[in-house]
């Protein structure tokens, strides 16, 4: 079973609980999935990585967690996820705190991690625990280029595909937990696809994810490492190749978010006759203009440091976290001022259906990968397949539309319709096209102004 980010273990009157709290601006009891970054310590460095720069040499500590745990799973937990941050099996009590998830019925809905510190004793209490899913972030297929994107000593690689191995003989039939090898494409290495497939196969992979290297914060990465529109003319016959391989045995997950990407791969596979088996569904209830992000009545990422996080996509320094454990209990902070200022900022994005445009005033908590659409893939990649929660969510939200979007009332309302209004003929007109080909055309200028003078000309700079 793969992983879902938690929504597989949410009861439908959880997820009812969600739509009417997003109605009423109100909290829910308490998140129904976490992120639980156990520790800040990794021994890789990979070059892409977005949370290097937010990397101390910190972990949780054994009993806040097991504490943290039990105060969560009394409010409703259901399922966690092990990541960033560091590596996960770098935490040294990991496996105490997999049994404690385990006897307070949480699951393990995702583990990724390099593959370096996973033990025989790991392998097993992963498996007996039922883990969903674990990521082995491979990146690579060979030690060489391995050394380069992890930034290690290429030996490191064998013992990495050993631990594979080990773990997929461990397990035997069981379907417990899903074993995927992933591999980052970047400009160096994306024409090795079908040695990248072979290689996963062998390993016994129940499914083998190809990404690609996006930009993060602080301009780290040298964007001439970077794979554009251009360049997938030139992957499409490497991935018509792995396709070809994949008809039968269906392994291939993939995630394109670079643009002209993912209009190469529907190309292929209209021509191969491939099915994407492995892709995100979306149910005929969904609609993008109830697609917005809802995760403040959901989930949180919390780090090695104990300090609290919207989610993963928004580790980053120039990001303030939303508190700390170690400060006051989670459970009275998802109640607190700033949860409650994410959530409404989150409901006014879902009431105007997306049509918002970001800046930093309109905006308090949410950064603008939150509210512009299509820049963030995970606010419901994982969701929208969700017949029922869809349907139920767009009909609560159109009847607080017809409440909430008027010409005539308050002056609230009419400040919403006015916005949306002006959104769309903006839209129309190619202002909102122009702007982005503006900024991406001044990015290299403003990067210079922000390292050499510290002047920050946008709030994305």
């Amino acid at each position: 079973m793969r992983g879902s980010h938690g929504w597989a273990e949410v009861a439908r009157e959880r997820k009812r609980e969600i739509i009417g709290a997003i109605v009423a601006t109100t909290p829910t009891s308490g998140p129904s999935h976490i992120e639980l970054d156990l520790t800040d310590r990794c021994n890789v460095a990979c070059y892409f990585c977005n949370q290097q720069d937010l990397r101390t040499r910190e972990q949780l500590p054994l009993q806040r967690t097991t504490d943290l745990i039990d105060e969560l799973a009394a409010t409703g937990l259901k399922s966690v996820r092990m990541s960033g941050g560091g590596d996960p099996l770098f935490h040294r009590e990991v496996g105490e705190v997999l049994d404690h998830l385990a006897a307070r019925g949480v699951v393990v809905d995702n583990l990724t991690t390099n593959g370096v510190a996973l033990t025989p004793e790991i392998a097993r209490c992963l498996i007996e625990n039922r883990a969903r899913e674990i990521i082995f972030s491979l990146d690579a297929v060979d030690a060489a280029d391995y050394a380069r994107m992890l930034q290690v000593k290429p030996a490191l690689f064998d013992r990495v595909l050993a631990n594979i191995r080990m773990l997929v003989a461990e397990r035997g039939p069981s379907i417990h937990p899903s074993i995927v090898v992933q591999f980052l494409l970047d400009r160096r290495n994306f024409t090795r696809m079908v040695e990248m497939y072979d290689l996963a196969g062998s390993l016994g992979a129940d499914r083998i994810a190809f990404n690609l290297v996006q930009e993060i914060p602080r301009q780290r990465i040298d964007r001439e490492s970077l794979l554009t529109k251009k360049d997938a003319a030139l992957a499409e016959p490497h991935f018509e190749e792995v396709l070809r391989r994949d008809r039968e045995r269906g392994l291939l997950q993939i995630d394109f978010s670079v643009e002209g990407w993912n209009e190469m791969a529907a190309r292929v596979r209209m021509r191969t006759g491939g099915h994407p088996s492995n892709s995100y569904p979306t149910a005929p209830s969904f609609r993008d203009a109830n697609g917005g992000c809802f995760f403040a009545w959901y989930t949180a990422a919390i780090t090695g440091n104990g300090d609290i996080r919207p989610c993963c996509l928004l580790l980053s320094p120039d990001v303030p976290p939303l508190g700390n454990i170690h400060d006051r209990s989670l459970s009275e902070q998802w109640r607190g001022e700033v949860f409650q200022t994410m959530r409404c900022e989150m409901r006014e994005v879902l009431l105007r259906k997306g049509k918002v445009s970001y800046s930093r005033k309109s905006f308090k908590v949410l950064e603008p990968a939150c509210v512009r659409d299509a820049a963030c893939w995970l606010k419901n990649m994982y969701f929208r397949g969700d017949e029922e929660f869809y349907a139920e969510l767009g009909a609560a939200l159109d009847e607080a539309r017809r409440k909430e979007l008027r010409w005539f009332g308050s002056a609230a309302q009419f400040r919403r319709r006015t916005a949306m209004l002006l959104y769309d003929i903006l839209s129309k007109s190619g202002a909102y096209r122009l702007y982005d080909r503006l900024r991406n055309a001044s990015r290299p200028l403003r990067i210079a102004l922000k390292k050499r003078l510290h002047v920050n000309l946008t709030d994305a700079a």
